[in-house]
């Protein structure tokens, strides 16, 4: 695929990843890694690593402008209470770490925290040009990694087509463990928030 074209989507994507939560029902890590796959050589990965950067640096400052207007009132809406308190909790320790910067630039390469950070960010009072420098610093990292990631998968693909098959059977396997995984710790969460809500109630009643 024509790479400016690839980074252009890429571009969009990271921009609404980090402004309008977009990044928690699509994570920019497959994003990335899917637009790689799509390229070959160096000068290609340059391009959209490029517009992938530059979107990232639209989605940080979007989301640190939310954040610093409308504060906690997005944490508690009703989307932010589906994302759950829980992935609050860990971007904001993120955000307001001991570590500062690196630990913000370090973000990018958690899924979904890196969107909940920058209006985090933003709502915290943390100034523009502090987080911004960093933010750009680990989306360098971040999309370069995940785009050298995703066109060395894609031509291995590519060049071994007569394993697609087999690859797909164990990746269908593996993916049907991780769901199977990921549901029982969200209803051990579940029992567990709903223990923490229900004890203190049961204590305040005796």
């Amino acid at each position: 695929m024509d790479p400016h074209l690839v980074g252009a989507v890429l571009l969009a994507l990271l921009a609404l990843d980090g402004s309008l939560l977009i990044g928690v029902v699509v994570p920019g890590d497959a994003a990335i890694v899917v637009a790689g796959s799509a390229l070959t050589g160096p000068a290609e990965i340059a391009v959209a690593a490029v517009a992938g950067v530059i979107g990232c640096f639209l989605g940080a400052t979007g989301g640190w402008l939310i954040g610093r207007r409308y504060g906690a009132r997005v944490r508690h809406s009703r989307a932010g209470r589906w994302i759950g308190e829980r992935r609050w909790a860990r971007a904001e320790r993120i955000a307001t770490s001991e570590s500062g910067g690196p630990a913000l630039a370090a973000a990018y390469f958690l899924p979904v925290v890196n969107a909940l950070t920058p209006i985090l960010a933003g709502s915290l009072g943390m100034p523009y040009g502090r987080f911004i420098r960093w933010a750009v610093t680990g989306s360098v990292a971040w999309v370069t990694t995940y785009l050298v990631l995703g066109s060395l998968a894609g031509g291995f693909v590519r060049d071994n087509q007569h394993l697609m098959v087999p690859i797909a059977a164990c990746a269908a396997i593996l993916v049907a463990g991780l769901v199977v995984i990921v549901r029982r710790t969200r209803s051990r969460e579940a029992a567990v928030e709903a223990a923490e809500i229900t004890g203190p109630a049961e204590t305040a009643d005796r």
